[in-house]
């Protein structure tokens, strides 16, 4: 049996369930490949201190239980770096999923730290990794992916019935083209191009699915096309993609969002969708599928918006951006830090 590497442990961030982020997807895709892991929840009970998903992924709920061991810490949370006294561990790996700037500039005096004091270090974009390896040769460029064969089905109108598509018919679903979103409700999105488009297209149904973080603009957030649904479960948003007719990704540009790697780009080509993003430098890279629209442009967004939804819909133009999807799917992305980490520990592939 091929030796391992010691127990990953995740420090808590947020809770695994019900939502999934970068750390969430590389971790379990980890187990799946033989590693360890620990994912310590926010949410503690000490009556029930560990969850088990499969053979080699617990949910710790009680830190206090962990086994006292060596582990591999895993780190996304930069003041956890101030914790790492408390644990024996074998190496370090740092996660750098976002800038910190604007609303994550609270986290900016560990992000050098969590370069420098890494083993390895793990970049969401190219502008981190540029920015990380100017502090050695500890970075690894991995993007984010999708689960693509959970949104796969999403692109068959007519295939069998998917987790929650009661729910997802009765709130998003409609006879006039229906405009997507799933994200953080959040700062970064753009609400005078989103208020444009809900005012010039009023035939068309924005339909937002995601935790909202911030006031939404009182004209938006009453406008009769606009529906604010809410977070909704991980597994339940290819029933919601099945409802879409196009999907969007409305971010402001600014120095946050040309640092991030937007997961929603991959689950909406995943899901088949077609989708028009503004121009954000991650984004373009994959100007074959996804239609880009230069920040501030708003006109010209609807434009492309009216195209996609006439032109984006053929089978051909589905099973392409499937096919471009399925090159990044998280176990991919997973597979190369597989790689990084046993390189780091010696052990054979």
């Amino acid at each position: 049996m091929m030796r391992m590497t010691d127990p990953i442990l995740y420090l808590p961030c947020f809770d695994f369930l019900p939502h999934r982020q970068r750390p969430q997807h590389l971790l379990y895709q980890l187990s799946l490949l033989g590693f360890d892991v620990v994912y310590c929840n926010v949410t503690q009970n000490q009556e029930r201190p560990f969850i088990r998903l499969n053979e080699h992924f617990v949910i710790c709920q009680d830190i206090q239980a962990l086994p006292r061991r060596t582990y591999t810490m895993w780190v996304s949370h930069g003041p956890y770096l101030d914790e790492l006294h408390r644990f024996s561990h074998s190496l370090l790996v740092c996660d750098l999923a976002d800038a910190t700037v604007g609303p994550f500039a609270m986290f900016e005096p560990w992000q050098e730290r969590k370069i420098k004091e890494a083993d390895l270090v793990l970049c969401a974009s190219e502008l981190l990794f540029a920015d990380a390896s100017k502090h050695g040769d500890r970075a690894l460029l991995v993007r984010n992916g999708a689960e693509t064969e959970l949104f796969k089905p999403a692109a068959d109108k007519l295939g069998a019935p998917l987790y929650k598509e009661e729910e997802a018919v009765y709130l998003a679903g409609s006879t006039a083209p229906v405009i997507g979103f799933w994200g953080a409700v959040a700062g970064w999105l753009d609400w005078e191009l989103i208020r444009y488009l809900a005012e010039k297209r009023p035939h068309y149904l924005f339909v937002f699915i995601g935790d909202i973080s911030c006031p939404i603009p009182e004209a938006l957030a009453s406008m009769p096309n606009v529906r604010w649904l809410g977070d909704k479960e991980y597994e339940s948003l290819p029933a919601y993609a099945r409802q879409f007719d196009a999907a969007i990704i409305p971010f402001l540009k600014n120095e946050l969002t040309e640092h991030a790697n937007p997961i929603k780009m991959y689950e909406y080509l995943a899901a088949g969708l077609p989708v028009v993003s503004t121009d954000l430098r991650e984004v373009l890279a994959h100007g074959d599928v996804v239609r880009v629209v230069p920040s501030g442009e708003h006109a010209a967004f609807a434009a492309q918006l009216d195209e996609a939804l006439l032109s984006d819909r053929s089978q051909a133009s589905v099973a392409a951006r499937q096919e471009a999807a399925s090159g990044h799917s998280w176990e991919q992305r997973a597979r190369a830090v597989a790689e990084a980490i046993r390189q780091l520990s010696r052990i054979p592939g």
